[in-house]
């Protein structure tokens, strides 16, 4: 699953290297991502990879971006 911005990135390239891109050619499907500025959509992107690595399901009716930014951090800072 990704969002309608990934598609015009993906797009974007294609055309960049003179290829043809179809939304047909993602599996998954596509889905907005319900957030309202560029780093809470990065915050989005970083909860769908994590349930995506450790086989989770993605839930954005239960995805909290405070919450997500707050684990994001922790883990950030016990690296130190």
């Amino acid at each position: 699953m990704i969002s309608e911005e990934c598609m015009k990135i993906f797009g974007h390239c294609a055309n960049f290297y003179g290829e043809e891109f179809d939304i047909e050619m993602v599996d998954g499907g596509t889905c907005e991502i319900p957030v309202s500025c560029e780093e809470d959509y990065m915050v989005a992107m970083a909860y769908v990879a994590d349930c995506h690595t450790y086989k989770r399901e993605v839930s954005l009716e239960k995805f909290d971006v405070g919450r997500e930014r707050a684990k994001m951090v922790d883990l950030y800072l016990s690296l130190l």
